[in-house]
């Protein structure tokens, strides 16, 4: 019998007294006033109040109102909630078919909010309705998302929720080696959750378990997240006046208080600035120092190793054989981390159900990306994608794709909605995070990106250096991209000409296709020549017609008989993305 614990919110967890006649009340006089934003929240209040009683017909009648409020209102936190809650019903009432519907629409609505803990409560708790249902194998999926996720944001208690949830799996699988693999991973967890979570310990029964305690975790963690998760609602909800009253305390303040406020304030940089002054010439001095002792010490280890290399030929070995194991560990988290920030292929096809992506990095992890996000339109929201390269590959490479992709997330999140502007805006980020004006980093990130405008049937383009590549009516056409990069060197201190923006109307059936350059780059063929982009184009055209996955797989073919025994010379990306009128 298999036992998922620390995903559902029992009806405990919202025992809050609620005086339900009130919100009734409360409900009818604003569905009168027609603000259905606040119909919207007491309706789900109230099926939280009857979910807490037990009522759980009641409750679902009530978030039935609530999706019909929210219609009209544009909550995104709510309908998380909401959706999270059905889900938690439908699993109490053994109805798990419906309870993975209301997690797999909880999960949407959490990769729109972009909050990352909801993703990883919406993944854990879409796992946990297909366990419900028997069907463990498909709940690996999101179990390993939502343990990508808490891995990357540091999440100690999601990551033991997402082992001992996928050791259940496995073990209802027959895999046994998986099951000791994250039986280890768990127990290696234990004594940072120990001492993260010592307060709680003091409560549970010296002679418990550690299976127990960390249950115990994982369920008052779970609970704990989602009364954080209601005080947030309610402090957006009740603190308007609070704060209204805030900002007229600081209209008060007096001019003269002001410029006294500015004055300490540059004496505290000045100040500041001579510390780290202070600070840089103590570590200037401390490397001085550190690399007299170490070329010492590489002297001395030089004459030992000298003396007796023949007899620790052996052990040497060994010890290069470890640490290139650890090195290969380390290599192979950090492609966890960059596979977890890249967009995966259910939210891709969410987005552009007709697309493909070949992605071939040249070593472990990559330094080209790809990446896609919505931008919000009156309709349908507008899809933006881009196909990136960074300088370098490996390691330096992918450094470079994380600041890329966060620099790229925020620049969306902030409201920019030009692609134009969202590259003039990228520059000033990367330049800004690596320092460039004054570090003299030469960084940067080659980029073709577009915005697919379902309303207005048209694709927009902008690229920095890279082109866009697109196919109608059987020919092709190309828009090259602006000469400047994303960053990098520039040998003048003029300001570069703005970033051009181009517009394709989507007319009729359209092949679209944004690439980095590692395609025509390779090495390979009977002469061990480029490909180049001509003999690239000319394949383009050739395949267009093809079915998408069709598309991918003859690009992956050729260029893999096109290198034949010779090394992948760059990191390989190709997007293609066929359209349609609307």
């Amino acid at each position: 019998m298999i036992t998922i614990i620390g995903l559902i919110f029992s009806p405990s967890v919202f025992s809050q007294k609620i005086d339900k006649s009130k919100l009734e009340q409360d409900l009818k006089t604003v569905v009168e006033s027609k603000d259905y934003e606040k119909a919207a929240y007491y309706s789900y209040q109230l099926a939280k109040s009857s979910y807490s009683q037990k009522e759980n017909k009641e409750a679902l009648d009530y978030l039935d109102k609530y999706f019909d409020y929210s219609k009209k209102s544009e909550d995104e936190l709510l309908e998380y909630l909401a959706y999270q809650l059905e889900g938690d019903i439908h699993l109490s009432m053994n109805d798990a078919g419906k309870a993975l519907n209301s997690y797999k629409k909880s999960l949407k609505a959490a990769n729109r909010i972009g909050r990352a803990d909801f993703e990883i409560e919406a993944s854990l708790a879409t796992a946990s309705a297909f366990m419900a249902q028997g069907r463990h194998k498909r709940a690996i999926s999101p179990l390993e998302e939502g343990l990508s996720l808490s891995i990357v944001n540091h999440n100690i208690e999601a990551q033991e929720r997402a082992y001992d949830l996928l050791i259940q799996s496995h073990k209802a699988l027959g895999n046994s080696d998986k099951v000791k693999e994250y039986e280890t991973l768990l127990s290696d967890l234990a004594p940072i959750a120990e001492e993260d979570n010592s307060g709680l310990e003091a409560d549970v029964d010296s002679q418990a378990t550690g299976t127990t305690r960390r249950r115990v975790r994982r369920n008052n963690g779970g609970l704990d997240k989602l009364r954080q998760v209601e005080d947030s609602l309610l402090a957006v909800r009740y603190s308007l006046e609070e704060t209204e009253q805030s900002l007229r305390n600081m209209e008060a303040v007096s001019e003269k208080q002001l410029l006294e406020i500015d004055l300490l304030n540059k004496d505290k940089e000045l100040a500041d600035l001579e510390i780290k002054a202070q600070n840089a010439r103590l570590k200037n001095a401390a490397l001085i120092r550190n690399f007299i002792i170490v070329a010492l010490l590489l002297t001395a280890a030089l004459v030992v190793v000298l003396i007796r290399s023949y007899r620790k030929k052996i052990e040497a070995n060994k010890e290069i054989d470890r640490q290139n194991k650890n090195i290969q560990s380390s290599i192979n988290y950090a492609k966890r981390i960059q596979d977890a920030m890249l967009v995966n292929a259910s939210v891709q096809e969410s987005l552009i159900p007709e697309s493909f992506i070949l992605f071939k990095p040249r070593d472990s992890v990559s330094g080209d990306f790809y990446w896609f996000s919505e931008i919000k339109s009156w309709y349908d929201p507008d899809v933006v994608f881009a196909a990136v390269d960074c300088t370098g590959h490996g390691i330096p490479g992918a450094f470079m794709s994380l600041v890329g992709i966060n620099a790229l997330n925020n620049i969306v999140n902030r409201g920019e909605a030009e692609s134009n502007q969202i590259l003039e805006n990228l520059d000033i980020e990367i330049r800004q995070a690596l320092q460039q004006e004054t570090t003299g980093n030469r960084d940067g990130m080659d980029i073709a990106l577009c915005i697919y405008r379902k309303e207005k049937n048209i694709l927009e383009f902008s690229g920095a250096k890279n082109p866009l590549i697109y196919i109608q009516d059987g020919e092709l056409h190309q828009i090259k991209g602006d000469s400047r990069a994303i960053g990098g060197y520039r040998p003048t201190k003029k300001k570069p000409g703005p970033f051009k923006k181009h517009v394709v109307p989507i007319d009729q059936p359209t092949m679209i296709y944004v690439f980095s350059d590692g395609f025509q780059d390779q090495f390979g063929g009977g002469d061990n020549s480029k490909f180049m982009i001509k003999k690239f184009k000319e394949l383009l055209l050739s395949i267009h017609h093809l079915p998408l996955a069709e598309q991918k797989r003859e690009l992956d073919k050729t260029i893999e008989d096109w290198k034949g025994k010779e090394h992948q010379t760059d990191d390989i990306l190709v997007m293609g993305i066929r359209l349609d009128e609307v």
